[in-house]
């Protein structure tokens, strides 16, 4: 009876270092949780059964940047989903939906953005980028991405960033237009108060997203700087 506590401790305590290393060096979550667990116990093999799983990590990132990040966090994601509505609205016959850390509120300065599109032709969407002078790179869907074609991806000047703001790297995810009858998963951030309802959906539209930044307080987002 007495490991449980052990074990859970131990989950929060690798699961609060991972999230350290995302949002301030840039770790990916499976990189952050093995670096995590050798310095919370020295040994990764050994609590490989304890593990957080990627939902705990997420649930500790969003809090981490929350305490530690606060103005400037709202401000990165008010930043990014503005940025997520444009594209959107070009690439809206494609029938495009924000996915990932920007949408459930994970996401760092090192985020990238993630829209699933649902259409037949994956090469529709290569000529669309093409034809706005976009410089893309398509890749292989992985396949635990179910009906997923193929992944594009780019950099985009992010406007209004100041001198010196980096680009900002979008990645498509091209599926056929069955997937969207799929319901994405929600997986713990159901259970997060704090979400907004968008947030927790696990897939927005156009006009949710739309939605999302209407229902934020604009005076809780200063202006992004560089």
């Amino acid at each position: 009876m007495k490991a449980k506590p052990n074990r859970e401790r131990l989950q929060r305590e690798i699961a609060a270092l991972a999230a350290r290393l995302m949002a301030e060096d840039g770790f990916d979550c499976a990189q952050a949780k093995r670096k995590a667990a050798m310095a919370v116990s020295g040994d990764c093999v050994r609590v490989r059964g304890v593990l957080p799983d990627n939902e705990q990590i997420e649930a500790a990132l969003r809090e981490h940047l929350r305490t530690f990040v606060g103005a400037a966090h709202r401000a990165l994601l008010r930043h990014l989903r503005a940025l997520a509505v444009e594209w959107m609205q070009g690439l809206e016959r494609f029938r495009p939906h924000l996915v990932g850390a920007v949408l459930n509120g994970s996401a760092t300065k090192y985020s990238h953005l993630s829209l699933s599109l649902y259409t037949e032709s994956a090469k529709d969407v290569e000529i669309a980028l093409l034809d706005r002078g976009i410089n893309i790179r398509v890749d292989a869907a992985r396949r635990d991405q179910g009906r997923a074609q193929e992944v594009i991806g780019f950099l985009a000047e992010p406007p209004g960033r100041g001198p010196g703001a980096l680009p900002t790297a979008i990645f498509l995810t091209v599926y056929d237009p069955e997937a969207l009858r799929i319901a994405p998963g929600t997986s713990a951030r159901a259970t997060d108060p704090r979400l907004h309802p968008i947030e927790r959906s696990g897939r927005a539209s156009l006009p949710m997203v739309r939605q999302l930044l209407a229902d934020t307080d604009a005076n809780d987002y200063p202006p992004l700087h560089a």
